[in-house]
């Protein structure tokens, strides 16, 4: 199973995001920044109707302060009000779109509330926001913070789906968050290419391919409950090319450029999909095929 984070990280009151300079409207009085500095103070004591008042105070003064609304968060989970929690997330999140992590937080403690829809909607928006994120990042795999969001983000779908009762769902996010699994460890060995055997008949494999291997299946399966998925085709494709199959990964692309309709890719694999689907043609046209 692919695993799920704890939500953990709210409990540290005044979480900012790290490299990323907060946004106001306007500086924030000195009033205002005393106040939550003084809120901070009383978490750290344990004193949490202490800290909340402050917090407050120092939200009635600046209200576009992002920091007091996560520290509202914060609090409001440390005196077990949840839903207030979920209040103060989605304000900060309106002041802070980009901050993933607390997105995928509020996602969990959506879902712990028992509101799948809007948790769902939250675990997209961080899915997108994590596509975009590793357009442009430059860190080693076993070091992206968007790989493990993608891995997190389609792990938490994929156990919506199963809730829900809907296969096809399951193992496509469970085939993609494996997928994005495997691309988040180290490259140590080169893998080498494997035949369409099921991983047991193949003997001894590395952990990598095993993973891809496991996309593999989990994604067929998806493709056998929910034909002509673009998605399922796409993943597909790019699971087979790191295995080393380049005639299972032409076939599912074939099969994706058949099916597919602008838009149902995030724009990093519409990308991604023109240029494999560029350099397959001209493949097929120098081998004469």
């Amino acid at each position: 199973m692919i695993s799920v984070m704890p939500l953990c990280s709210l409990v540290l009151p005044g979480l900012l995001v790290l490299g990323q300079t907060e946004r106001t409207n306007a500086p924030p009085t000195r009033n205002a920044m005393v106040l939550w500095q003084e809120g901070q103070e009383a978490m750290k004591r344990g004193e949490i109707p202490t800290a909340l008042r402050l917090y407050q105070e120092s939200q009635s003064m600046a209200p576009d302060l992002p920091r007091v609304q996560l520290s509202l968060a914060a609090a409001y989970l440390q005196a077990d009000n949840q839903p207030k929690a979920c209040e103060h997330l989605r304000r900060y999140l309106e002041l802070e779109p980009g901050h993933w992590q607390v997105r995928q937080q509020l996602a969990d403690l959506l879902s712990r509330l028992g509101h799948r829809a809007l948790a769902k909607h939250e675990l997209e928006r961080m899915v997108h926001g994590a596509h975009s994120a590793l357009a442009l990042e430059h860190s080693p795999p076993e070091e992206s913070e968007a790989l493990r969001l993608l891995v997190h983000g389609h792990g938490r779908l994929m156990e919506l789906a199963e809730e829900e009762s809907h296969p096809g769902n399951y193992h496509l996010h469970r085939g993609i968050g494996l997928y994005y699994l495997a691309q988040s460890l180290p490259q140590a060995n080169r893998i080498q290419p494997v035949s369409s055997q099921p991983p047991e008949a193949n003997g001894e494999i590395p952990d990598r391919q095993e993973i891809f291997l496991k996309a593999v299946q989990e994604l067929t399966e998806s493709e056998k409950v929910a034909p002509g998925n673009s998605k399922s085709a796409w993943y597909l494709s790019r699971a087979w090319k790191e295995l080393g199959q380049a005639g299972q990964a032409d076939h599912w692309l074939k099969i994706l450029a058949k099916n597919h309709i602008p838009g149902d890719l995030h724009p990093r694999e519409e990308r991604e999909f023109a240029v494999s689907r560029g350099a397959s043609k001209l493949d097929r046209l120098l081998s004469g095929r």
